[in-house]
């Protein structure tokens, strides 16, 4: 039986791309939201987008960004907000 090998990773850069993975989630959730016309999936959706807008919330500060990733993060956590807004969210 083959050893298995370990890849070993930088735990920043798996952070930021999870950051930067839930962000885009987020926000296509939102888009197909705000363009359903059916309410229980424009609802499933928004939730979705909420989870992944919450997860960025609580892992941001646990993860040491640069001030060019903080400000890409940042901005769009802040186009998230906005999106969730126009779908009712209280955010």
């Amino acid at each position: 039986m083959k050893a298995a090998t370990l890849k070993l990773v930088d735990p920043t850069s798996a952070e930021i791309d999870f950051l930067r993975s839930e962000l885009s989630t987020g926000l296509t959730l939102t888009g197909i939201a705000l363009d359903s016309r059916d309410q229980a999936r424009r609802n499933r959706n928004c939730a979705n987008a909420r989870k992944a807008y919450d997860a960025v919330k609580r892992f941001v500060p646990r993860v040491a960004l640069s001030p060019d990733e903080t400000n890409e993060i940042n901005s769009r956590l802040e186009h998230l907000r906005s999106e969730l807004q126009r779908l009712g969210e209280e955010v």
